[in-house]
Order: structure tokens, then C-alpha cells, then sequence
């Protein structure tokens, strides 16, 4: 059984998701960046994917968010594990155990970002653990906002920055997945399991319309 520590929330979030970590996520207690370093070196992992889990977990290990809507809720608790060194990743660790049986994981790769992998198929969601935590607590502020909430799946979601006037939401470091914004609305698309089964049908978009002050809930992170 863990036991729960002080939340430490790491630094460089905007207010928007210190609030929701606040608010909703807990920090277990996990190994330290020590023993980390001590068992894998032990198991002679690479020392560069070593050092690279070390400093992930020095930042966000133990930390348990909310489920999300997509992905099966993400990762149970931020808790890095099985570093290697990988063709197309370089060095990556496993970014924590899934919620339940799933046919992908979570993982973090050579140059930090944050995504879903499957046997040898790959596919970064976010540019950085940052982005992913950051996406994460706008979803969370977007479901509780007062808009008119429109799904788009497939095909259709193609074009839909571009055909509502909207821009990208940079802290969220978009990849296969993003947001963006307008003066009154906002645009989530996520591609992530699309592009890793290879089927376009699981590509999905939600846009909200008609919120009022947008940009102050943004920066205060409330609905």
C-alpha cells in the first residue's frame, strides 16, 4: 500500500494546471531518484535512458491525476519504469502503469515527449510531459464550461483550425493531439489512437462555442 505525500507541484505550469493538480491530483510515495539510479544500473540499463527516467522522476514521480476521457484515463500514477534505448526513440522509459488491460502504453522518449506506444509502433501525443498535463487540465476546465459542445470523428475533423479561425494552445505542445482556440471557442483533436491502430476512424475532435470570457477562465483555470 503507498503512502501519500506532500503534492509538490513541479514548476514552469501555467496557473490553469497548478490549479487543477491542486485541486485534484495526489503524489505517492515511490522509490527516490537514488534508488531508481541503483536498481537499473544494477540491471546494467543504459546510463543516458537511466539518467533520463531520473530526472522525469525527480520531477513528476508519484503523481496521480484524474482520469482523463480519452486514452482509458492515462497513466495511474506518474512512476517511471523499464528505461532501454530504442530505434526511432533513443532513450524512453515507460511513463507509468495503465488504469486497466490495454492493447498500448504510456511511454516518454529520447527527446522528452509524451506519448503511446505499441509493440514497435509509436506515436508522441504531446511535445512533453508538461504538454500532456497541461492538455489534461484544460480538458478537465473545457467539460465544465458553460458552450455548445460539438463532436466530430473520422474524416471529419479535418480542416477544423483552419475552418473556425482558431489558433494553437502552445503550453499544451500539441502532436498527434492538441487544442486550439478562438475569441469564444476552443477545438480539442485527438489523434493518438488513429495514428497508432492506423485507423482514422478513431480520430476525434470537440469543439466548444459560445464561451463567455474565454481568455480570463483560461487564465485562471475556472469554469
Amino acid at each position: 500500500m503507498t503512502r501519500d505525500v506532500a503534492l509538490r507541484l513541479p514548476s514552469g505550469l501555467t496557473r490553469r494546471a497548478r490549479a487543477y493538480l491542486t485541486a485534484h491530483a495526489i503524489r505517492h510515495e515511490t522509490w527516490s531518484v537514488e534508488q531508481h539510479r541503483r536498481h537499473w544500473h544494477r540491471y546494467d540499463r543504459p546510463a543516458d535512458a537511466v539518467e533520463h527516467l531520473a530526472a522525469y522522476h525527480a520531477r513528476w514521480g508519484g503523481l496521480e491525476l484524474p482520469p482523463t476521457p480519452e486514452y482509458e484515463g492515462g497513466p495511474q500514477v506518474l512512476d517511471a519504469d523499464e528505461p532501454s534505448v530504442a530505434d526511432r526513440l533513443g532513450p524512453c522509459f515507460e511513463a507509468g502503469n495503465t488504469r486497466c488491460s490495454m492493447a498500448y502504453g504510456f511511454m516518454v522518449d529520447g527527446a522528452g515527449r509524451f506519448g503511446i506506444v505499441a509493440e514497435d509502433n509509436w506515436v508522441p501525443l504531446h511535445g512533453s510531459v508538461e504538454g500532456w498535463v497541461e492538455a489534461a487540465a484544460l480538458r478537465h476546465l473545457a467539460d465544465g464550461l458553460p458552450a455548445e459542445v460539438r463532436i466530430a470523428t473520422g474524416a471529419r475533423i479535418d480542416g477544423l483550425p483552419e475552418r473556425y479561425g482558431l489558433r494553437p494552445v502552445p503550453e499544451v505542445a500539441g502532436v498527434a493531439d492538441g487544442w486550439w482556440r478562438g475569441k469564444d471557442s476552443l477545438l480539442a483533436i485527438y489523434r493518438g489512437e488513429a495514428q497508432l491502430f492506423g485507423n482514422l476512424q478513431y480520430q476525434t475532435a470537440y469543439l466548444y462555442l459560445g464561451i463567455d470570457d474565454l481568455t480570463e477562465r483560461l487564465r485562471l483555470g475556472i469554469d
